[in-house]
């Protein structure tokens, strides 16, 4: 008997965070789709942003095609290329990239990943936004990138959505 209520109180907690969660992501969804219906006024075209490594398939992959959909944007795969990689990873994204109504680019980051995206940033203002799985090696190191980066880095690292199961994490 106390299990199956206990089991009732989790069971309201997670609907009520779940809710909480989605929430913030519908507000950040806005947030892209307005910045990125006024850059395509502006004549240009929108980019969201994928940085995958071991999990290219992931959570957030599902969440950078449906915000592209929405935002008419270009899905751009930052690839990491994860130490042991296999092929079949990469060809898996590539698939899964080619099945998709959307136009894509994939670029290859090697070196410092902080400095890498800090740098590729600045140089793009058609970025509507960038996103990784929660599940990738790098996520700890992602959280704490812009205050553990130079001043002048920190300053353009953008701000990276983390997404687990279709959650802001």
């Amino acid at each position: 008997m106390i299990i199956e209520q206990l089991k009732s109180v989790m069971l309201q907690i997670g609907q009520g965070l779940s809710a909480q969660h989605m929430g913030e992501m519908s507000a950040t969804v806005e947030q892209i789709d307005r910045r990125s219906q006024n850059f395509q006024l502006a004549g240009g075209q929108g980019r969201i942003i994928l940085i995958a490594s071991t999990d290219p398939l992931g959570p957030a992959f599902d969440f950078v095609v449906d915000l592209a959909k929405q935002t008419s944007s270009i899905i751009e795969v930052l690839y990491v290329t994860p130490a042991g990689e296999t092929k079949s990873t990469f060809n898996s994204l590539l698939n899964k990239l080619g099945d998709l109504s959307c136009d894509f680019q994939i670029t290859y980051l090697t070196g410092n990943l902080f400095e890498k995206i800090a740098g590729y940033s600045t140089q793009r203002e058609d970025i509507m936004s960038v996103v990784c799985s929660s599940r990738e090696p790098f996520t700890e190191e992602l959280k704490s990138a812009p205050r553990t980066l130079e001043p002048a880095l920190r300053f353009t690292f953008p701000t990276v959505l983390l997404v687990s199961n279709h959650i802001l994490a």
